[in-house]
């Protein structure tokens, strides 16, 4: 996946409540009530098809402007920690995908593909409460390579945990027409076949941090999101991807493994 876009933090965080004004020793929470998504369209030689060309939010239609980026937080709670202690995260995010595809074929006109992608990510890391620098990034993110089902990385090489993912592809293709009359190839036939497969879903997600033997310190909690979509064409037709996260919610919770926990 090509493309990733985030919501900025300032649309995330701000009236929000989003981030802990005093950091807990304990537990703390947070939650998230901005909502985002990002959209990728094309087509050719069809209509009758819409193709939004902007990002749009796509349960009400309105038109939200993208932000090339990636993870940005949109939860931040505090926290403080003592020695040898552990911290426990556990985001809950709404997320929507949504996949249109379109194709025309013709008799002998090869084959038609179209492919609409759209996925929505999440990490957790703690950060610097003044520089805001990370500081650790939680587990089982810190593992994370190519080779897991699950880890997904950012153009920038960060990684995340897929909270939901999608590819639709339809293809489509027509032979060569022909009518046979009194055993004899003859006449013309003209006929274009057009096919279309639209699925949007809604759903809600979970998934837990670890963050081991965190140092003696003041952290914030950053809960970062980022969603993808892309389309893809070949032949004639139309493909749009989009993907979308909104209300979420985090509780962070410090605790004690037991000596020398390691994975």
């Amino acid at each position: 996946m090509s493309k990733y876009v985030c919501l900025a933090a300032v649309l995330a965080l701000a009236g929000t409540g989003a981030i802990a004004q005093n950091a807990s020793s304990k537990a703390t929470a947070a939650v998230n009530t901005a909502v985002y998504c990002t959209m990728s369209s094309t087509s050719n030689n069809i209509s009758g098809v819409a193709i939004p060309m902007t990002c749009q939010d796509v349960f009400t239609g309105s038109a939200i402007s993208a932000t090339p980026d990636n993870f940005v937080p949109i939860m931040q709670p505090s926290i403080k920690v003592s020695n040898s202690q552990s911290l426990f995260v556990t985001p809950s995010l709404v997320t929507g995908l949504y996949t249109n595809t379109a194709v025309k074929s013709s008799p002998g006109g090869g084959k038609s593909t179209a492919t609409a992608e759209g996925g929505v990510y999440l990490r957790a890391v703690l950060r610097d409460p003044n520089t805001k620098n990370v500081v650790m990034i939680a587990d089982p993110i810190a593992v994370c390579s190519n080779d897991i089902l699950g880890c997904q990385a950012s153009s920038s090489g960060d990684w995340g945990v897929t909270l939901d993912s999608r590819v639709q592809t339809l293809s489509q293709e027509l032979s060569a027409c022909g009518v046979t009359i009194a055993g004899v190839n003859a006449g013309t036939c003209t006929f274009d076949l057009t096919t279309q497969l639209i699925l949007q879903t809604t759903s809600a997600h979970s998934f837990g941090f670890i963050f081991p033997n965190v140092g003696v310190g003041t952290y914030l909690v950053s809960i970062e999101a980022a969603v993808n979509s892309s389309a893809t064409l070949t032949g004639s037709g139309a493909a749009v991807g989009a993907a979308a996260f909104g209300l979420g919610s985090v509780t962070v919770e410090s605790v004690r493994l037991v000596h020398n926990f390691a994975f």
